[in-house]
């Protein structure tokens, strides 16, 4: 069997931030609660967990003496200003590329003109950067909604920084025909981009191409799109028990890749799982 890993796949540079400065909080005395989830990655939230970092729903759940660390995705304004009224100190782990989204947004919308945000509606992402413009919020999932919406004369359009470069092609090309004025800022993060390209080609030369990730996770559910468009044969798994017996032959050329929340640590047992498996077949040929 010839195994190939990609270059781009596993943590992206928010993600990686933001769990090193959870486990980073966990050694010091503060008891730290991440405000929701801190990745997509069950797996990586239990290992949290067991550290003594454990995520709240809301800020309602956060007791006296506690720290809140925002998460990679970011917030709504009002999330600080909510913990700043009730004395709650917080770690702010936004992503540095979302927290540019965030100014751009603040800063075009001053005025009260329209932001357009390529991308999924409830992805806590886009929530955190609907909530910085100060004027009407469109949020674009597809061309096809970008067809129906009822759009402004003036606007600026923003990608969420996971979403699929083709998609946000396909809806740039319905807003230029349909608004006026469109101040356009590419906002998709470069790692995901390469990691979709990397996916892309990886998964067209593999006989059997392997998404590592959450189920719950946004970008991993990209990845995996991405991939099985390529090859049929595309497996997704959370972890190595995801794997299928009897998926893999010796003479099969196998492809991974995982999302952006995917620990380093599971990528490597869903490797060794996949060596051993075809070892273990191959002894019994």
């Amino acid at each position: 069997m010839e195994l190939t890993i990609g270059k781009h796949a596993g943590f992206c540079f928010g993600v990686r931030r933001a769990v090193q400065t959870a486990f980073d909080a966990a050694k010091t005395e503060v008891p730290c609660v991440t405000l929701g989830p801190l990745i997509h990655n069950p797996q990586e939230v239990e290992r949290l967990e067991r550290a003594g970092i454990r995520a709240v729903a809301s800020l309602d759940e956060v007791e006296p003496g506690q720290t809140v660390i925002i998460r990679s995705h970011g917030v709504t304004p009002d999330v600080y200003a909510r913990c700043e009224a009730r004395g709650i100190r917080y770690i702010d782990a936004t992503c540095p590329h979302v927290a540019h989204i965030h100014e751009l947004v603040r800063t075009y919308s001053e005025g009260g003109d329209a932001v357009l945000i390529v991308g999924e509606a409830e992805h806590p992402e886009v929530v955190g950067i609907a909530g910085w413009a100060a004027g009407p919020v469109f949020i674009l999932p597809d061309a096809q909604a970008a067809r129906a919406a009822q759009l402004p004369r003036r606007a600026m359009v923003v990608a969420q920084t996971t979403i699929r470069r083709e998609r946000f092609e396909e809806v740039l090309a319905v807003l230029r025909e349909r608004v006026g004025e469109l101040t356009v800022r590419m906002t998709i993060c470069a790692a995901t981009s390469q990691r979709q390209q990397e996916a892309g080609e990886l998964s067209r030369q593999a006989d059997v191409m392997v998404v590592v990730g959450g189920r719950n996770s946004s970008n991993t559910q990209k990845l995996y799109e991405t991939c099985r468009a390529r090859c049929p044969r595309t497996l997704l798994v959370e972890t190595p028990e995801d794997l299928p017996e009897g998926a893999f032959s010796a003479t099969d050329r196998v492809a991974i890749t995982a999302g952006a929340s995917t620990p380093q640590w599971l990528l490597d047992q869903v490797r060794a799982r996949i060596e051993a498996g075809t070892a273990q077949d191959s002894a019994k040929e």
